[in-house]
């Protein structure tokens, strides 16, 4: 995943993103006689669209590309919420401090985590 960055100032309307890009990133305007970015979900970084831009409009910018993938990747997990934590933390069976220092020592599994190994 790569992004993209668009100059709709510097776009003189050619086509040639349309016309060139494998993955269809690119759409024609007719109403502004620009292109615009349809789908950039779909950029394979190619770099052909950057190459065929006449006016210069366009940029693709693989330093930002790494945070969009982080932040992409982030967004596949569920948001921790504090009422999410409270519910989850308030689910979880009591152990009383007896139980859990003997669990700790026996080295039960019990998924606790006691920083002494």
């Amino acid at each position: 995943m790569s992004v993209i960055r668009y100059d709709l100032n510097n776009c003189i309307g050619c086509k040639n993103c349309v016309t060139v890009c494998p993955m269809d990133v690119f759409r024609f305007d007719e109403n502004e006689m620009k292109s615009v970015i349809a789908y950039p979900e779909n950029c394979q970084s190619c770099g052909q669209c950057f190459v065929g831009c006449k006016g210069r409009s366009l940029e693709i910018s693989f330093v930002q590309a790494s945070y969009a993938l982080a932040a992409a990747r982030a967004a596949a997990f569920d948001a921790a919420t504090p009422a999410a934590v409270k519910e989850a933390t308030l689910a979880q069976p009591e152990k009383s401090a007896e139980e859990a220092a003997a669990a700790a020592a026996e080295g039960s599994g019990s998924g606790s985590w006691s920083g002494s190994k």
